[in-house]
């Protein structure tokens, strides 16, 4: 479930490791995070103390279930592991990438975007880092844009980094955490272990 609400504002980072060579890097796609019911993806999340010690690890399914239409534009709802949480909202894909929460909802991942656009979500502000890094997790090898999800200084949660390959989705999420004595670490990660896009 973490691994869907660190996406949105969320939230992945240990890489995995692949036996397929191939690198997923399409050209550009309509979408950042393909919307079509029946895609699913599994995801590993793993939550680590500041030593780096493994404190829990289970595995997600996120999967688009159906669609709706409101006015005259499609939205699609998601479940986790089968069942519908009523705090994930519902998602579309928009020419300016990935929107949630309806028609009066907000921006979350902006696609195509260059380095260092921003967009205010809510109260959230997201950088875009990177439209090209190379991210290896258990399910391949993808180019991806990664959108980093700062917070004020004051927070123990610094920080989020969200790694998504166009076309294929969330790849990998990091969630740092600040200990008192203010050393930063990752706190949360969750990696694509395997997908199915129809």
């Amino acid at each position: 479930m973490k691994w869907l609400l660190c996406f949105l504002p969320l939230a992945l980072l240990i890489p995995g490791c692949s036996d397929d060579n191939k690198i997923a890097n399409p050209t550009q796609v309509e979408q950042i995070w393909p919307l079509k019911v029946g895609n699913e993806w599994v995801g590993e999340e793993t939550e680590f103390d500041s030593a780096g010690n493994v404190l829990r690890s289970d595995t997600t399914v996120i999967a688009v279930s159906k669609d709706t239409v409101i006015g005259s534009e499609r939205w699609y709802i998601i479940t986790v592991n089968g069942n519908r949480d009523p705090e994930v909202p519902i998602l579309a894909g928009r020419s300016d990438g990935l929107w949630a929460g309806g028609p009066s909802g907000g921006l979350f991942f902006k696609y195509p975007a260059v380095v260092d656009d921003t967009i205010l979500c809510g109260n959230q502000l997201v950088v875009v880092e990177s439209i090209h890094d190379t991210v290896t997790v258990p399910a391949g090898t993808f180019v991806c844009y990664t959108y980093k999800w700062p917070e004020p200084s004051t927070s123990d949660r610094p920080y989020q980094l969200h790694y998504l390959s166009p076309g294929f989705g969330n790849v990998k999420s990091v969630e740092y955490h600040k200990t008192a004595g203010g050393y930063i670490y990752p706190s949360f990660c969750s990696v694509l272990i395997s997908y199915t896009l129809r």
